[in-house]
């Protein structure tokens, strides 16, 4: 053992590797090994020793989940619907799977965006109650995308709704604009209960309804409210949702682990490049490309600009980019693998 030691020491030494150790040993250990030179090797700290943003990066959860739980801000809400809806939800654990199946692609931009705004990361759930984590849904009052947004809200908090393009759908201007009124709601009421509750039926609905509980001389919070079904279980059921991530085995539940990195990126776009030929200089189907830019509408690119932004997953990037920069409309596209 003793040779094998040495030999090991030896060879390491002649690599003049650098070597990563706590600050106290460093004296000692430069003093038993030197490489061809005879020098010794350089020693760094320990990982992450002094340096705030490799701190950062370690103490950074590696599941989402655990990011999200950690995240979390809100002041619960007791209320009898939320205990109901927790078992609705429990009940249906292949519901729930696939609906944060369908979210994987988009649930750490969204994470990442309300982190960055220091929101509370219950709202990174809020998706899971509007739309169930589809950028396609629409509803009969003709809200869309995962944030729900009616055309006239849409447009007032600048999401283009043209020919081309629906930026209600589009899972990064939708997200902005749905946290930017968030924030502004929750600056307004003072309470994200009633955020919440505004975000579902309206500011001023939820202002009168307020004015109407403190003349009748109750609290002006979410439980002494008078309002529509649909809103009175809305915020409950995204605090079932709270509770049902915060501790998933509490409800026969597991949560796939979702790693906490970014899933897409944007990559500029040629213009003369239409979408079903972006989605094979992808290496990707038409179908998956469209989950990530479910904005555009038909095969048509959505602006007018000579460069655009096209959402791929991480690892299609390089790829794309290779294949765009020699792809020639006049001749075939030189197609490399996704790597």
């Amino acid at each position: 053992m003793h040779h094998g030691w040495k030999h090991l020491r030896k060879a390491i030494a002649m690599l003049g590797l650098a070597f990563v150790m706590p600050a106290g040993a460093a004296g000692a250990f430069a003093l038993a090994y030197v490489n061809v030179a005879g020098q010794p090797p350089p020693v760094f700290p320990a990982a992450g020793q002094g340096n705030a943003d490799v701190e950062k990066a370690l103490a950074e959860p590696v599941d989402l989940w655990e990011r999200i739980r950690n995240g979390f801000g809100m002041p619960a809400l007791e209320h009898p619907l939320v205990h109901a809806h927790e078992r609705s939800i429990a009940e249906r654990p292949e519901q729930l799977r696939a609906i944060l199946e369908r979210g994987r692609k988009y649930l750490h931009y969204i994470v990442e965006t309300a982190d960055e705004r220091g929101l509370p990361l219950e709202l990174a759930l809020l998706p899971i109650v509007e739309s169930g984590f589809n950028p396609l849904a629409e509803s009969p009052a003709q809200a869309a995308g995962l944030w729900q947004f009616i055309p006239g809200t849409g447009t007032r908090y600048g999401l283009e709704q043209s020919h081309n393009l629906d930026e209600r759908r589009d899972v990064i201007a939708s997200t902005a604009a749905a946290f930017d009124y968030l924030a502004k709601l929750h600056a307004q009421f003072g309470d994200w209960q009633l955020a919440l509750a505004s975000y579902n039926w309206g500011e001023n609905a939820v202002a009168r309804s307020l004015e109407r509980a403190r003349a009748a001389g109750k609290d002006a919070t979410f439980a002494a409210m008078s309002m529509p079904d649909e809103t009175r279980n809305y915020v409950p059921r995204l605090q079932a949702l709270r509770n049902i991530v915060a501790n998933p085995a509490a409800f026969d539940i597991v949560l796939d682990e979702i790693p906490n990195k970014p899933y897409f990126e944007t990559v500029a776009w040629r213009a003369d490049i239409d979408f079903s030929t972006a989605a094979k200089l992808a290496g990707m189907s038409a179908e998956e490309l469209r989950a990530l830019n479910p904005g555009m509408k038909g095969t048509a690119s959505g602006r007018s600009a000579r460069v655009l932004l096209l959402v791929l997953p991480v690892e299609k990037v390089a790829a794309f980019r290779d294949n765009q920069a020699s792809y020639r409309i006049s001749g075939r596209p030189a197609v490399r693998p996704a790597r």
